[in-house]
Parts: structure tokens; sequence; C-alpha cells
């Protein structure tokens, strides 16, 4: 079986700050984007937000972006109220109806061109290479 990655929904204005948002996840949450980040329509954007939070959408977007990452739901919901990034971002476990569907659909939906992850910083790529060195002693 495969890896279940959790995903994130990005709900926001427009296309390059879905990408903004996007960057900021990798550079100020650790976060590591796998594969490429899918558009989907709004009404599946806003059914998805309405499962996962238990609530009807108040505002209307225009740009709704979904990408998997390498973390815990929890611990994604955690980075995510310590960045603050510039757009509304939902966390979606891989135990969830919503999440089983978007990757159903995944397939269908365009990729989001020009987004390219951020290489890590230097103090990011040293802690890293530290952390992996760690490892390799145990």
């Amino acid at each position: 079986m495969r890896m279940r990655n959790t995903m994130v929904l990005v709900r926001t204005d427009n296309f390059q700050k879905a990408s903004i948002a996007l960057a900021d996840l990798v550079r100020y949450g650790g976060m590591e984007i796998r594969g490429d980040p899918r558009i989907i329509p709004p009404a599946l954007s806003d059914w998805a937000f309405e499962k996962i939070s238990g609530e009807k959408p108040r505002r209307r977007f225009r740009a709704h972006v979904i990408a998997q990452i390498n973390l815990p739901p929890a611990k994604a919901i955690g980075r995510l109220m310590d960045i603050h990034p510039p757009a509304h971002i939902l966390v979606i476990p891989p135990d969830s109806e919503v999440w089983e569907e978007l990757i159903r659909l995944w397939g269908t939906f365009e990729k989001l061109k020009g987004f390219h992850p951020p290489k890590r910083t230097k103090a990011e790529e040293l802690r890293k290479k530290r952390e992996e060195e760690e490892l390799e002693e145990l």
C-alpha cells in the first residue's frame, strides 16, 4: 500500500498567492511538498472545507489548490499556526472522506504551473545534514 500523505487545501484570491503560501509552508513550516500541487474546482474546495471544518465557507476565493505534504495532520496544523501564510489553508487528514475523494480525482486535476518549492536556507541545510549524520552514528 502506498504511503498516505496528509494534504493541504490552499484557498486564496489568485494562483500566485497560492504559490507563495505553498512556498511559505516549505520555507517557514519545514514541510516538504510531495509531487505537484494541483488546482481544484471551487465547488469541490467548498465541499472539502465544509466537510473538514464543519462550517459553510464564508468567503469566496478564486484560487483553490491542493498539495500533498510529508507531515502528520496534527504536526502540520501546529506549524500552520506558527507561520500565518497569506492564504486560507486547511489540513486534510489521510483518514478522511475528503482525502479519499481528492486522491480518487487527483489525476484529473491540472497541475499548478510555475510552482517550484524554495531551496532550504543554508541554516536549514546544515541542521538537516547534522541530523542525518547523527542518525548514521546511531
